[in-house]
């Protein structure tokens, strides 16, 4: 799993446009992502498949007009249910959305 600092330096893909769909730029794999939890600032998403394939994800931040992204990956093994958990930055962001990806 990544941090939030780590997270922040990874490469932002094309925005896919809702859960379980795939960035633009990844291969069409035929997988399913799935949300664990989620609360207003955070969420653990992960996706079905099998391994040794990996998995990303992003979450969607807002505070006021300024929208941030930040992007998780590669994370655990298509298929571990664990997760990658992601946080929207402090100083008020909230969660407006997350996705998963084949990473």
């Amino acid at each position: 799993m990544l941090t939030a600092v780590t997270a922040a330096a990874v490469a932002i893909p094309a925005l896919p446009a809702a859960a379980g769909e795939m960035a633009p730029d990844q291969p069409k794999l035929q997988i399913s992502c799935h949300t664990n939890w989620k609360n207003s600032t955070s969420a653990n998403v992960w996706c079905d498949g099998h391994g040794p394939a990996r998995y990303g994800a992003s979450i969607q931040c807002k505070k006021g007009s300024a929208v941030r992204q930040l992007n998780y990956g590669p994370g655990p093994w298509l298929g571990d249910r664990r997760g990658i958990s992601m946080y929207c930055p402090g100083g008020g962001y909230k969660r407006v959305k997350q996705w998963g990806w084949p990473a």
